[in-house]
């Protein structure tokens, strides 16, 4: 897991791998830091990885918004 501060955007970014986003403790564990941030009225943002071909979905998005 990493968690990345962004004090300038008011955005906290986490990012889990996959083992980690299938564990739920992980995933209550990181209610805390919803808690912590939410009265300084920062977005938090969990990013998950994904099992597909990086290049292949970077691709098709791509094609998808040109249409």
């Amino acid at each position: 897991m990493e968690v990345c501060v962004k004090d300038s955007l008011k955005i906290v970014e986490i990012w889990l791998t996959n083992t980690e986003q299938s564990d739920a403790a992980l995933r209550k564990s990181l209610q805390p830091l919803y808690e912590e941030y939410k009265p300084k009225k920062y977005k938090v943002a969990v990013f998950k990885s994904g099992s597909g071909n990086l290049l292949d979905k970077t691709t098709g998005l791509l094609l998808h918004n040109r249409k």
